[in-house]
């Protein structure tokens, strides 16, 4: 009798045992909690229903590989789309924003300096296409208004840098006349495009320099031009596009300081 209660019990441990061991071949140990789940035949899935974790369950059947890499797929996909239109967006933006600041700068220094030194004409001489007479002109008339980072000579006047990292070339064009009309100011949203602008201008024979994208004219009254444009927006951006480079100042300025869809010019 005790033989056969020894083999009852040691065949209730054997089959304990093998319980045991179907139930852990037969699981998974999910990466998501601290337990083992059961497997299901054929499954891929990162993480099971029954698997996860209160947290994950909205993963309830996750993703396979390949579902994940075309998800990644489309996503670079609308990045190239999107990115670049952002950026120019954003560019857009700089340069409008720091159009504008310069300009209102600008034309308070001008009063300024028109208060008290009285007409343009008794500011002193400032000479066509000479580095030294626009050094000179400047300091004495405009650099107690304008705060800059830098000023150095260039091949026919100064070049600036602004804090906002922006920067202007100041010069008198032509040898003409001494007057406001002939003396201009080149602003550049970015200041090194200054740089490079002043080593490669030919002022002398009266080139064009703005180019309305990274280069913007102004008078010396801190003024867009607008001679024979007025407030006809066609014309505006027609000479922007072909014409005269200078009055793409005038168009952004007469569309209150933004760069519209319509602007001529690629950014």
């Amino acid at each position: 009798m005790e033989d056969k209660k020894i083999l009852s019990v040691e065949n209730k441990e054997e089959k304990v045992v093998n319980m045991k061991e179907n139930i852990f071949n037969a699981t998974d140990f999910s990466r998501f909690t601290s337990h083992f789940s059961p497997k299901r035949t054929g499954t891929t899935h990162v993480a099971l229903c029954d698997s996860v974790g209160s947290y994950f369950r909205h993963w309830c059947g996750a993703f396979t590989l390949a579902e994940v890499l075309v998800t990644l797929g489309i996503i670079g996909v609308v990045a190239a789309l999107t990115i670049p239109t952002l950026m120019a967006n954003h560019r857009k933006k700089v340069i409008a924003t720091r159009l504008k600041h310069f300009s209102s700068v600008w034309q308070q220094a001008y009063i300024s300096v028109n208060n008290q030194n009285g007409d343009e004409n008794y500011w002193g001489t400032l000479v066509a296409g000479d580095a030294d007479s626009a050094l000179q002109f400047y300091k004495e008339n405009f650099g107690n208004y304008i705060q800059t980072t830098e000023i150095q000579k260039s091949k026919y006047g100064i070049v600036a840098s602004l804090k906002n990292g922006s920067g202007f070339y100041f010069y008198r064009w032509d040898g003409q006349a001494e007057t406001s009309g002939r003396t201009y100011l080149t602003f550049c949203p970015y200041y090194k495009d200054c740089i490079e602008l002043a080593d490669k201008t030919n002022l002398v024979a009266g080139e064009n320099i703005s180019d309305g994208k990274t280069s913007f004219s102004f008078y010396m009254t801190g003024q867009a031009p607008a001679y024979g444009v007025g407030n006809n927006r066609d014309r505006m951006k027609n000479e922007c596009k072909s014409g005269v480079k200078g009055y793409c100042t005038r168009l952004i300025e007469f569309d209150g300081w933004e760069i519209r869809n319509d602007y001529p010019i690629r950014l």
